[in-house]
């Protein structure tokens, strides 16, 4: 019996990176009274798949956190304005890294921090803009008596405006709990900003024009102030940074360090300060030069008021905000002197008002309990001066902090945890 065979040829694939061709062939039989292959259908067998068909390969990407590629080394600008003069280079370092920044936002802030920054511009709004602004009130009144003569709407819009004033300021310590301790510095040098233009504006109401140099002496120093806090705080969050580098990110090449520095830049974050310094005397200013003017013609100052305190409060944000996102959870922001003299007090007078005292002859030891109620102790090793929770690893040479301690009085070996007096606990 006669058979004739047709021999189809397929190409599947080329794999370049390895530079192999593959190269599939099937055959399908064919007789002149029905094959094997239309016997198996005629018996209700399911063919196998045509391989000239294509076969659809659905393929899941893993998962991969878009804040972590968001990165300030993998953001580029499209045009530079350093291609047209060199001097310009240090824009465009500020607008890498304020490109850089404007994208982790967009990512990472939340109906938490959208409310905590409505809530700060409600409470400009209903404290800035009231009906007396527009009638122009009675100057002669003042003090008690001016609150006194207050409509009841405008005092309650008074009253609301501090209430949100102070929710403002403890939800910024929920949302940004590094910068917690120096929430207070931002509202002393917000006040010390704002209250220098209020008084530089009682003598001179059109200032500067026709200010003295005497008139100016209290605003000039309470503008000082301000700026005195606002560079200690820039000065804390920098050398904080440089910490954090050298310990989170220490290595033995040079370069690697170079690029954690640079990834870590605040040269934007600097900027974002000084503009928020600036916006802050530019809403004083417009605000008490607006309230000093007799007959208002013009509300070009009131709308200049309204437009940079809106802006204050987002700076203010962006500002607390950004520290925070670098450094990480658990950090402490502040200068150098404030971390010696902290690392000195741990050192020397820790062991001179110890706690902890030897249960067999009394003598004073260097145990103690933290704030948490857990025993603080020494490291083994001379040469390293940290102290930690017992059992918990030393950050300066890996090891753990002993469980027991030896009394160098009566060479009673105990654990830590008898060497605290019973009376600790009551």
């Amino acid at each position: 019996m006669k058979r004739r065979f047709r021999a189809q040829k397929i190409l599947v694939g080329i794999l370049c990176n390895n530079c192999l061709y593959i190269t599939v062939t099937s055959y399908r039989s064919f007789t002149s009274y029905g094959g094997a292959t239309d016997r198996n259908y005629s018996k209700g067998e399911c063919s196998p798949p045509n391989m000239a068909e294509g076969v659809n390969v659905e393929v899941t990407p893993p998962n991969v956190d878009e804040n972590a590629t968001i990165r300030l080394s993998n953001t580029s600008l499209e045009v530079k304005f350093a291609d047209f003069h060199p001097m310009l280079a240090k824009v465009d370092l500020i607008r890498k890294q304020s490109k850089y920044q404007f994208r982790l936002i967009k990512n990472e802030w939340g109906q938490a921090q959208i409310m905590t920054m409505l809530t700060g511009i409600v409470a400009f709004l209903l404290g800035s803009i009231s009906g007396d602004l527009f009638t122009g009130g009675d100057p002669k009144t003042t003090g008690l008596e001016g609150l006194a003569s207050l409509s009841g709407f405008t005092f309650f819009q008074l009253i609301l405006s501090g209430i949100l004033w102070i929710w403002f300021f403890v939800q910024l310590s929920v949302n940004f709990p590094v910068m917690r301790g120096h929430i207070i510095n931002v509202i002393i040098i917000w006040s010390s900003i704002f209250l220098s233009q209020v008084v530089l504006h009682v003598n001179s109401p059109n200032f500067p024009i026709g200010a003295k140099l005497g008139d100016a002496l209290g605003g000039a120093v309470l503008t000082a102030v301000g700026f005195f806090f606002a560079y200690f705080f820039w000065k804390a969050v920098t050398e904080t940074r440089d910490l954090h580098v050298q310990e989170k990110h220490v290595h033995t090449d040079v370069r690697v360090m170079e690029e954690a520095m640079e990834e870590h830049s605040l040269f934007a974050w600097s900027f974002i300060v000084c503009t928020w310094l600036f916006m802050m005397l530019i809403n004083g200013w417009s605000g008490a030069q607006f309230i000093a003017e007799r007959v208002v013609t013009s509300y070009g100052m009131l709308t200049l008021h309204v437009i940079s305190g809106i802006l204050t409060v987002y700076l203010l944000m962006h500002m607390l905000w950004f520290p925070q996102r670098l450094l990480g959870e658990g950090v402490k922001v502040r200068t150098r002197a404030a971390l010696s003299a902290d690392a000195d007090l741990l050192i020397t007078g820790v062991v001179l008002a110890s706690e902890g005292e030897c249960p067999s002859c009394g003598e004073s030891v260097p145990i103690s309990l933290n704030d948490n109620g857990e025993t603080v102790v020494d490291c083994e090793l001379d040469d390293c001066n940290s102290r930690g929770v017992a059992g918990s690893i030393c950050e300066g040479c890996d090891k753990p902090y002993p469980n027991r301690f030896t009394c160098k009085g009566c060479g009673v070996n105990s654990p830590v945890s008898d060497y605290i007096p019973d009376t600790e606990a009551w």
